[in-house]
């Protein structure tokens, strides 16, 4: 996607290659500057629980948190919204804050020209994987900070991008230059750019949710699926792919199920775990891992720690001890897991979401070391014999290993990594691998106690529903396998804050909770990752309450994310109006896809309770997702792991599902014949919908004939004061029943008029359902990006 709309606009094109790497609550007003709180800016973000929008909470910038009270003032004063997502722990996220949106001049660029916007991608996981598909489709890439130009009137995005440097540098355009071009583009090309966010939002829709022909599962599809990811595994330094390398637990779930029976499958995991627990991107001193390696050797990380990351490789590695006895895996479980208890885990037995990657504005400052540090901690804590000893260990001795690029006046330092796996290592310096290990011990905790000394890391500490699901998990499948009780009872903690604190009256859950504020309908992911770990918790602890709790929260996600049609399950609850896509995620990440999970919990669920119909479900979920695992498995390793167990468990149960209709990519487009309706107190405005229906398909009719069918209609959603006179065709008629239906191309004639006082964002939606001559589609809803401005007042 190009935006080339007017000369000032023409650097864009180079943009797209050159990236690096609750919403119904309203608003408080902004508080003066006080001399309790002398900060000369103050905007709406002070009143957040996200730490990541609090940090933006006194940029001159004049920040709105994504909701209703922003998005009505983009549409009243005409201007787009500028939308910048991002999340606390994000390194350039704070170098675009300090370079840009704390500069005076660059805060007035934006306020004067656009409504500002910030949103914790961490909070609103639908918001963040919805525009991100809209950067990578302009840019060919994606990542934080997400800075995304958005038609205000229909939520659709008409440029994106990352990062922009403050002063112009690498084919990038400096960030004023970029809004000043956008900005005036905007006054001068208003239609051609929402023609193209029209455009886009058709793209998104395809891409996100539309529905795709199934195709058949069968033990060939997860042979297929193994043997992709085999091809891209890295027998050298172990993982999957070149750098930058990613830890990747929902491969190595797919290879530790297939292990049993494919012996290059367990070879494979057990290499990926030895390099990764010996790299850089393991924290040797203090225990955990950091986000990802930037380097294909698991070296250099890059330094923030995430709790998602965590919680699913302390469930791998734990597994993988179960299976194999490993030593090595138990002591990265136990130490990853006394980590997250002693960094992590607030007062209140929850876990937080994240620690930073920078300190002073310098990354992993607080991780890295130099020979002179390490003598001098060691020396301090009367444990100079260990000097030598400690430098061979982390090799140190081979040299130096990171330089900042940012900062290199700083000196090369030291990344403590383990050239050796321990028991080698013991045998290479000729001790034994309980004595190493017993130095080691002494040595981390002189080496800890100098670190938590120096200046530390910003942690996250709002509580995310569904990553502590996944911690939940971790802890109770260590504490299992360890046979250590102090796990099993963080996890129960954290799982009677999730359910004492993060339900909503009507037996949901929230998706985050931070100083006593529990907040944002949950999604889909928290359904699934917070059953999966009360699943894992009971397996652990044989305590009732918790599989009692999974069955309620698994009705509750069926009841409010469930596809009827298709199988599977949608990422969000229906009917959202700040929600440009209903999107269904079918592709795992470093965050399994909710519906990748649930198919686990379904198949968990119907072995603990013996209620068939759970397979039944997991094998409708399989089929909703049959055709990514069909023709591109790895990106849903973790369904195709699931795939492999259903059929373990009963094969037979993939032939209830039926192979359902073949739907062209595109089967409906939609064209306003205008983009803005004027309508005055005496005279309604008026324009044409024009209906493109794809040849073999159908809607039913607005006079459908028949009761039982979703008939087309027009809506007015979002606020009040206008009324529709709309005339609706009359449609032809299609079998036997007396249905009516619109085919090939339907015209809709629209009237607008005053109906009272106008309130809230009145906007036009267009229901449908799209079917072929044997079978339906779920309903679906298309957004009208047609504005509808009031002429007059009365």
């Amino acid at each position: 996607m190009r935006i080339l709309l007017s000369s000032a606009l023409v650097f864009a094109t180079a943009l797209a290659g050159a990236q690096p790497t609750s919403p119904d609550a309203k608003e408080a007003p902004v508080p003066p500057a006080t001399a309790a709180d002398p900060h000369p800016h103050t905007n709406r973000l002070v009143h957040e629980t996200s730490p990541y929008l609090v940090q933006h909470a006194h940029n001159p910038v004049d920040w709105y948190p994504w909701g209703d009270e922003a998005i009505e003032r983009a549409r009243t004063e005409g201007k787009p919204i500028f939308l910048s997502i991002g999340y606390s722990t994000c390194y350039w996220c704070h170098v675009m804050e300090r370079e840009s949106f704390e500069d005076e001049a660059t805060a007035a660029l934006m306020n004067e020209h656009f409504v500002c916007i910030k949103v914790d991608r961490e909070e609103r996981p639908d918001l963040d994987d919805i525009y991100m598909a809209a950067v990578q489709m302009m840019t060919g890439r994606g990542g934080w900070p997400m800075s995304v130009f958005i038609d205000a009137d229909t939520l659709a995005p008409f440029y994106a991008g990352t990062y922009f440097p403050k002063e112009s540098r690498s084919g990038l355009p400096a960030f004023t230059e970029l809004l000043t071009a956008i900005a005036e583009a905007w006054d001068t090309q208003r239609d051609a750019i929402r023609q193209q966010a029209a455009a886009t939002a058709e793209r998104l829709q395809q891409r996100l949710a539309m529905p795709v022909p199934p195709s058949d599962l069968s033990a060939d599809t997860v042979t297929s699926s193994v043997n992709g990811l085999l091809s891209i595994y890295d027998g050298v330094e172990g993982g999957f792919g070149r750098a930058p390398k990613f830890p990747q637990p929902v491969f190595l779930e797919l290879l530790l199920t297939a292990a049993r029976d494919h012996g290059p499958a367990s070879q494979a995991v057990r290499f990926t775990l030895d390099r990764m627990a010996m790299g850089g991107m393991y924290d040797q001193v203090g225990g955990g891992f950091h986000r990802y390696s930037t380097d294909g050797k698991w070296r250099v990380p890059h330094f923030e720690k995430m709790l998602y990351d965590n919680g699913q490789l302390a469930s791998v590695y734990a597994e993988s001890y179960a299976n194999g006895g490993d030593d090595y895996d138990a002591q990265i479980v136990r130490e990853t897991l006394d980590y997250i208890l002693r960094e992590m885990t607030a007062a209140d037995g929850a876990f937080f979401s994240a620690q930073d990657a920078e300190v002073n504005a310098r990354e992993g400052l607080n991780y890295l070391w130099t020979a002179g540090e390490i003598r001098e901690a060691l020396t301090a804590a009367g444990l100079a014999d260990d000097v030598d000893f400690t430098l061979t260990l982390y090799g140190l001795d081979r040299g130096t290993n990171f330089t900042d690029p940012h900062h290199p006046e700083d000196g090369p330092k030291n990344v403590l990594y383990l050239p050796e796996r321990p028991d080698v290592a013991a045998a290479t310096m000729g001790l034994t691998p309980d004595v190493l290990a017993a130095r080691r011990k002494k040595v981390n905790a002189a080496l800890r106690a100098v670190r938590d000394r120096r200046q530390q890391p910003g942690t996250d500490d709002k509580i995310i529903a569904g990553w502590n699901g996944l911690m939940i998990a971790g802890m109770a499948d260590g504490g299992r396998v360890l046979g250590e009780t102090k796990y099993v009872d963080a996890a129960t903690r954290a799982a009677r804050f999730i359910l004492d604190h993060m339900q909503t009256p009507d037996g949901g859950l929230y998706r985050t909770a931070r100083d006593g504020r529990a907040k944002i309908d949950a999604f889909l992911e928290d359904y699934a990752f917070v059953i999966h770990g009360l699943l894992a918790l009971h397996r652990a602890s044989n305590d009732s309450t918790m599989l009692d709790a999974a069955v309620r929260l698994a009705a509750t996600a069926r009841e409010r994310f469930w596809d009827d049609f298709a199988g599977g399950y949608f990422d969000t609850l229906a009917d959202r109006p700040d929600v440009l896509v209903r999107a269904k995620s079918m592709s795992d990440g470093a965050v399994p896809c909710g519906n990748s999970v649930m198919v686990h919990n379904l198949i968990d669920l119907a072995e603990r309770t013996g209620d068939r119909a759970y397979l039944e479900q997991a094998a409708r979920t399989l089929a909703g997702m049959s055709h990514a695992l069909a023709t591109r498995g790895a990106n849903s390793a973790l369904a195709v792991a699931g795939l492999h167990r259903l059929l373990a468990a009963d094969a037979s149960v993939l032939g209830i599902v039926t192979a359902g209709a073949t739907i062209p990519p595109n089967p409906v487009a939609f064209a306003p014949s205008v983009n803005r309706v004027s309508i005055d107190v005496e005279a309604p405005g008026a324009f044409e919908l024009e209906i493109h229906i794809a040849d073999g398909l159908h809607l039913n009719a607005h006079e459908a004939g028949i009761e039982n069918v979703i008939p087309f209609r027009i809506d007015l959603v979002g606020g009040e004061g206008y009324a529709l006179d709309i005339d609706y065709p009359e449609g032809e008629a299609f079998g036997a029943e007396g249905l009516r239906v619109y085919r090939g191309t339907v015209r809709v004639p629209v009237k607008v008029r005053f109906a009272g006082v106008v309130s809230g964002q009145p906007r036009l939606v267009a229901v449908y359902q799209v079917c072929t001559d044997t079978v339906c589609l779920a309903p679906m809803q298309y957004r009208i990006p047609v504005r509808l401005e009031l002429a007059s007042t009365p």
